[in-house]
């Protein structure tokens, strides 16, 4: 191996190495030095490349190009500095203030200079013309005034996520091979510099994002992988060049290791908060792969690491429909959530699906799906990026051509489940009337999550079972949003609980307040999933939480949830308390003020949608609803109200109001939930009958759907077991079976 790696890198316009002949390793062992190209450029592109980069120019993406083109002809020839006033104020001691506390420091300039580098570099390679040469020089100039007053003068991040200096850096790279050494010092070392400034440990300490490799991976850290590969071997700073890359690249393993690892073959990227995930987190992984092949020659990189792969099967099942005027879509809502209307921009889907064909287009089947997805994705959002113009002419494996002229549906499995974050998502149809549901079960992992394990989201034109609080700048973030409390989940109460520990917002004043907790689980990694099982128009899951609540207070806490298809939720918990006295509770969160009907059934609406749900046991259960003005956030004793005062809700619709707060109303230490819940439409007046028989060894639901199917559900009194009978209307029996404790691996 050692042998051929040398080989390669003695011959410039040497092959990729194959896939059975990358490893990993050379990334721990700085083994990967070897590999970066002596000559320029490196950065997503090589010097092979650049005929196709024109080819693309002129044949795939004519009138993008000629858009990009006209921008960069319109630029000031001599970059000027214009400060966009408005958005800071100049105190008398020089200090910078923003009226945006957390701006961007290159927001603060009308031109950047790295976004207009990056562009006439772009038009440089494709057309020859010197004078964009020239130009793509004068605005690299400029971005070093801008990263040296920003950091000096502002002291403030000059941007978060690192997209500016990418851009400047590409933009260098890709003219570096026409720069004398005196250039490329000029223009590279202020880039370098800053890079050390702002590194943990380094003199800037105004607030920066360092980067995760267990999250979005952007930032300081993230931005020195970039800036090695730019700068490696130019003669300008070799040695911290060098470090930069020895620094990061094990980062770089580390964090596309845990990308496969959390993913487990679903798509699920890092955390199943929408914003991120379809957002700024897949970069981290199409530019390593990019700069991989380009930079290292590592062109089969990708068929190692495969977690983005799976990502447009994620994207189908995350949203519950797409809002092409507003370049959206309609969520869940889970996780780290505001919960305004619980949409997600994914103005950037269309450049992350043509990477995934660009990167995995060799397989045929997943290439078919990518391509059905991108065909439901309206003309609206079918844009280009934002902040990486360059980025479609480097993708040389995606066709837009292929892409269905009409919209296509991929098949992607009878349900969605990523078991490290432990996330169930059903749902009977894609459209308007059809009900989506999400499910919490066996979580390891806490990257944006809650104290949730254990709860569910209901959707049917309107979001009927929700996620309540709200992700905010006040003490409600921490103190009621995540804790159990706020979701439908289980509440074991024990006096002085400590409040489990959740992530402070920015600029968030310390108190000295002692805030106890709300009956809640103090861990949102100790779910263990018992069961996921599906049969025709049915999907069952089984979850054991009893570690994520405190050991002085929970000795069981079991949840069994079934969907029968398309409308029925039957949800069983068996809770065991240690002391007989600290009460237990279900809970069911709603958006509006749940009715008592007068056989016993709540009743909530929601949009267009209706929710019934008919507690079976306990069988002496007190039913109490919490909330209304002042009290829908309550919890450890008081309101944790959202900002905006009595109109909150302007900017939090979704947050919630009410709760229905179910418990036994004897003492003991046992206790047995069971609940029947319905999705419907407000033209639906009542619930379909449900019938509880109890026996010696377990508690029998029977109930006939409206689509006239007979079920028969028996669960097992005292163990976690599920015998399903399903009848259909001619009286033939579907099936009959106890299904398996174990949880099945499927595959769409």
């Amino acid at each position: 191996m050692k042998k051929f790696v040398l080989a390669l890198v003695l011959a410039l316009s040497a092959p990729f190495l194959r896939a059975e002949e990358f490893s990993p390793d050379i990334f721990d062992d700085g083994g990967f030095l070897r590999l970066v190209r002596r000559d320029h450029p490196r950065l997503f592109l090589t010097r092979e490349d650049i005929p196709r980069l024109r080819e693309m120019a002129k044949t795939r993406y004519p009138a993008y190009f000629a858009k990009v083109k006209r921008s960069v002809d319109a630029l000031p020839p001599d970059a000027p500095v214009e400060m966009v006033k408005s958005l800071y104020t100049e105190l008398p001691d020089g200090t910078i203030r923003t009226k945006n506390p957390g701006e961007h420091g290159h927001k603060l300039f009308r031109y950047n200079g790295a976004y207009q580098a990056n562009r006439a570099a772009l038009v440089y390679l494709v057309t020859g013309d010197k004078k964009y040469l020239e130009l793509a020089k004068r605005y690299l100039k400029l971005y070093s005034y801008v990263l040296q007053w920003t950091g000096e003068t502002a002291k403030r991040w000059v941007d978060w996520d690192g997209v500016t200096r990418i851009n400047a850096l590409v933009a260098y790279d890709w003219i570096a091979a026409d720069l004398t050494p005196e250039e490329r010092r000029e223009l590279l070392t202020p880039i370098l510099e800053y890079l050390k400034k702002s590194a943990p440990g380094g003199v800037y300490k105004f607030r920066r994002t360092t980067g995760g490799i267990e999250s979005g991976w952007y930032g300081e850290l993230a931005m020195q992988w970039f800036a090695g590969l730019a700068a490696h071997g130019d003669g300008v700073d070799d040695a911290a060049a060098e470090k930069m890359l020895r620094t990061t690249a094990p980062m770089y393993r580390q964090m596309m290791d845990f990308r496969d690892r959390i993913s487990g073959g679903s798509g699920l990227l890092v955390a199943p908060t929408g914003t991120y995930t379809f957002g700024p987190y897949p970069h981290a992984s199409f530019f390593f792969l990019h700069t991989c092949r380009s930079a290292l020659g590592l062109a089969d990189a990708a068929m190692h690491w495969r977690h983005m792969c799976d990502f447009p099967r994620w994207f189908d099942w995350a949203k519950i429909r797409l809002i092409p005027e507003t370049r959206r879509i309609l969520s869940h809502g889970l996780g780290d959530a505001v919960h305004a209307d619980n949409t997600v921009p994914v103005g950037e889907m269309y450049s992350h699906m043509m990477q995934n064909i660009h990167f995995y287009g060799g397989d045929p089947e997943r290439s078919r799906a990518s391509y059905a997805l991108l065909s439901q994705l309206p003309e609206s959002c079918r844009v280009m990026p934002e902040y990486f113009a360059f980025l479609p002419f480097v993708l040389f494996g995606f066709d837009p051509a292929k892409v269905p002229a009409e919209p296509v549906r991929a098949e992607t499995g009878r349900y969605f489940h990523n078991a490290p974050f432990g996330l169930l998502i059903v749902r009977s149809g894609t459209g308007e009337g059809d009900t989506y549901a999400a499910f919490r079960f066996g979580s390891q992992n806490w990257r944006h999550q809650h104290y949730d394990e254990l709860s569910f989201i209901i959707y049917k034109r309107g979001f009927l079972a929700i996620d309540s609080g709200s992700r905010t700048s006040t003490a409600h973030h921490f103190a009621y949003a995540p804790q159990t409390v706020a979701h439908n989940s289980l509440l074991i109460h024990m006096p002085e609980e400590p409040l489990p520990h959740f992530w402070k917002p920015w600029g968030f004043a310390k108190t000295n307040e002692t805030i106890y907790a709300h009956g809640g689980q103090e861990s949102a990694v100790k779910g263990r999933a018992l069961a996921l099982q599906s049969r025709p128009g049915l999907v069952y899951a089984a979850g054991d939480a009893t570690k994520c609540y405190s050991d002085k207070k929970c000795r069981l806490a079991v949840r069994q949830w079934v969907w029968l298809e398309p409308d029925i939720f039957v949800i069983r918990d068996r809770v065991e308390s240690v002391r007989p006295e600290q009460k237990k509770e279900f809970l069911l969160h709603f958006l509006n003020r749940p009715e008592k009907m007068p056989d016993g059934t709540w009743r909530a609406d929601a949009g267009q949608g209706r929710l019934f749900a008919r507690t079976l046991l306990p069988e002496n259960a007190s039913c109490a609803t919490v909330g209304g003005e002042g009290r829908e956030f309550f919890a450890s004793g008081r309101n944790w109200p959202l900002p905006g005062g009595r109109n909150w809700e302007k900017n939090y619709g979704l947050a919630g109001k009410w709760r229905l707060e179910v418990a036994p109303g004897d003492t003991a230490a046992k206790t047995t939930f069971l609940h029947v819940l319905e999705a419907a439409d407000t033209s639906t007046a009542s619930m379909i009958p449900v019938q509880l028989e109890r026996t010696g060894k377990a508690d029998v639901v029977t109930l006939t759907d409206r689509k006239g199917n007979a079920w028969r559900l028996e669960f097992g009194r005292d163990a976690d077991t599920l015998r399903v009978r399903r009848t259909a209307t001619d009286g033939k029996v579907v099936y009959d079976e106890a299904l398996p404790a174990a949880v099945e691996k499927l595959r769409p």
